[in-house]
């Protein structure tokens, strides 16, 4: 049991250092950037200008899945990325697959953390996790959380095949997206039947000095959002876009890869999620 969180935690970091340890320097900064607010030492007042940006990871409820926002600008690293997604996705042999090694491989969790941009949270705070688990039968490709003023949302992400049976001529989904559809209904009927046991995936992340907030604890399908990325832009015409429409209400999204692209490029240039 303790191998199999141990490789839990540490195969699932989006970065190569591991945020729930502080070095012995970033332990003295971080103590040195909160003063107590009181003399009787009640309430913390904190030197943002000197509080160490592993600090944030670390007090974070899950330090080694917290997007970090300092990734979001143009510059050789970012465009370089940006372009070998485009050539990726422009090769009519590239699978889901590929697209999910160049995501891993290039830690490149902006891309997928852009459909922040359609929603209104992730400004407070946002948590990405690749392959997610949903026990014992189910695993989310990528699972992104953000914070707003009203606390988490959470955000269940599906890559389809960006080719092959995406629509129809008349512009209905064909069985690509009618594939994700159903993982993403899968998913829906498991979290509406197992939320207990979805809090116990999160404690295999958190920071155990942190208690989750209630949203971690009881169901609010409100705060629930799902998306299946498929397909080109080319595979969406009127029709595609009004059945895109209608489900959203439903809190389900549907993409094109070009989607994807456009908004990286669009957070990168905003610097922001949201």
């Amino acid at each position: 049991m303790v191998i199999l969180l141990f490789y839990l935690l540490y195969t699932n970091m989006l970065y190569e250092r591991n945020y729930f340890e502080l070095t012995e320097e970033e332990k003295l900064q971080l103590d040195g950037a909160k003063k107590p607010a009181s003399k009787n030492g009640s309430g913390v007042i904190i030197d943002y200008q000197n509080f160490p940006k592993a600090g944030w990871f670390y007090e974070s409820y899950f330090p080694n899945n917290m997007l970090d926002i300092d990734e979001l600008k143009i510059d050789s690293r970012t465009s370089k990325i940006i372009e070998d997604f485009q050539s990726l996705i422009d090769d009519k042999d590239t699978t889901e697959r590929d697209i999910q090694k160049l995501i891993k491989d290039r830690r490149a969790y902006f891309i997928i953390a852009s459909v922040l941009a359609d929603y209104h949270f992730g400004h407070h705070s946002a948590y990405a996790f690749p392959e997610f688990e949903l026990p014992p039968n189910f695993k989310v490709d990528y699972l992104i959380i953000g914070k707003s003023s009203y606390g988490h949302e959470f955000i269940f992400i599906e890559l389809e095949n960006p080719y092959d049976n995406i629509t129809t001529k008349d512009g209905n989904l064909g069985t690509t997206f009618r594939k994700g559809l159903k993982q993403v209904n899968d998913w829906e009927s498991w979290i509406e039947s197992n939320f207990s046991h979805l809090e116990l995936v999160f404690q295999r992340y958190r920071n155990s000095t942190k208690e989750l907030p209630k949203e971690f604890r009881k169901l609010d399908t409100t705060r629930m959002h799902y998306i299946v990325v498929a397909g080109r832009r080319t595979d969406f015409n009127e029709e595609t876009y009004r059945l895109a429409r209608k489900m959203k209400k439903d809190r389900v999204h549907i993409l094109h890869y070009d989607n994807l692209k456009d908004k990286a490029e669009q957070i990168l240039k905003s610097k922001n999620y949201v």
